[in-house]
């Protein structure tokens, strides 16, 4: 059903104005009621603030966090996930729009107990959210975080790894956060929510899915794609303040709700094989080489310049790591300069030489986005020692280690 022209440009003007947020407002003694023949832009948006509430979950850990904010407590909510997350507009998007709404309803007087932390990286998935998810993540000491990578994933086994990694190291954590899987999709449809969705039903996880609440709207003629992302992908300053919006309406819900009588239990038995749990980046701050060889400390990766870079010269001595743990994993930049060539590396482990690994830095078109490489994998910890190198052919060339990751 189309609801025409007239409807549409009303509810461009009133996304514009803010008219779909609720931001401040406490939420009211009765929730929303599904509406068989919506008419009017308040009525759709009711529906597809309620197709966008997948899971409520198990809500002890949240309401925790609401009782915690309400007393003056402190509260930490943190982000993290590609773009969508980090934002172009930071005051525009969802992720501050929907921690101003917690702030200014559950903190305790103007909210200033609450704080705001966005972890979000453009163009990464949860292989690189998971080895960084220690530093950006818990190391907030979090009481409520976002996750959101579903048009950053595909369906391969590594991501799946890693999103049940970075929810089982969050439900095992010192803070009890609570964890909110938030789904997106692209103008196309694309959107790994589908399999993040089971994830999040086996540990009982709160889940928001704005991909089913947007489609909702598209699909009734409610909203058009271009009013919603000016892209293929990211939310404009409107679409974001319906994303916010569907956050609002799952917040009220979690307040209107009745306490669990205890906390989510985490299962035993993972769903995926644990390759990323556990995760500890290292960089220059952290730890030093074994051996700097012909690099230096100073990187120039998005987001990274903590890492090592090696001298454009013909020398071609290696950079040596050694560490214990089970995993190794090494984060590198994709350039678009063609004086990047391809990252070598030889893998020790327990003394014995398992892997010899090439990572191509140079990508046409490349804008330095961080990608993850798998060194070598193990089910028991033993001892590394990781030598980066350029291509013996080719040492006159510029080469970046962003960071080095391990499990235990």
């Amino acid at each position: 059903m189309k609801i025409g022209k007239l409807f549409i440009c009303a509810l461009t003007a009133a996304m514009s104005l803010g008219m779909f947020s609720s931001c401040g407002a406490a939420p009211s003694g009765e929730g929303l009621e599904w509406i068989d023949r919506p008419s009017s832009r308040e009525e759709y948006m009711n529906n597809a603030k309620i197709t966008s509430l997948t899971s409520l979950g198990n809500t002890y850990r949240l309401k925790k966090a609401i009782e915690k904010a309400r007393s003056g407590e402190d509260v930490n909510i943190v982000y993290i996930g590609g773009s969508i997350t980090e934002g172009e507009g930071l005051e525009t998007s969802y992720a501050n729009r929907s921690f101003n709404y917690f702030k200014d309803t559950f903190g305790k007087g103007k909210g200033d107990n609450v704080h705001y932390f966005n972890s979000g990286i453009s163009g990464t998935p949860s292989t690189l959210g998971a080895l960084r998810f220690e530093n950006d993540v818990l190391n907030h000491q979090p009481d409520i975080v976002f996750i959101e990578f579903a048009v950053n994933d595909g369906g391969e086994d590594d991501m799946k790894s890693a999103f049940e990694g970075m929810i089982r190291d969050a439900l095992s954590y010192e803070t009890k956060p609570a964890i909110i899987l938030l789904f997106a999709r692209m103008q196309e449809g694309w959107t790994s929510q589908d399999w993040k969705k089971e994830i999040g039903a086996y540990y009982d996880l709160p889940m928001i899915s704005y991909a089913d609440g947007i489609t909702y709207l598209f699909d009734n003629g409610a909203m058009e794609w271009s009013e919603f992302s000016g892209d293929y992908t990211h939310p404009n300053a409107d679409g974001n303040a319906v994303v916010a919006d569907f956050i609002a309406y799952f917040y009220d819900e979690v307040d209107r709700a009745e306490m669990p009588a205890e906390d989510t239990v985490m299962p035993d038995d993972p769903m995926n094989t644990m390759f990323y749990l556990n995760a500890h980046m290292l960089q220059h701050s952290d730890t030093e080489p074994a051996q700097l060889g012909s690099w230096r400390k100073a990187s120039t990766g998005f987001h990274y310049s903590d890492g090592w870079t090696k001298e454009y010269s013909d020398n071609n001595e290696p950079l040596v790591f050694e560490f214990t743990g089970k995993c190794a994993y090494v984060v590198y930049p994709a350039m678009g300069s063609d004086g990047f060539k391809s990252l070598c590396a030889r893998v020790y482990f327990n003394g014995e030489l398992v892997g010899e690994k090439s990572f191509d830095e140079f990508v046409d078109g490349g804008w330095s986005c961080p990608y993850v490489g798998v060194l070598n994998r193990s089910y028991s910890a033993g001892e590394y020692r990781i030598e980066f190198y350029a291509p013996e052919d080719t040492p006159k060339c510029d080469l970046q280690v962003l960071a080095l990751a391990y499990t235990d």
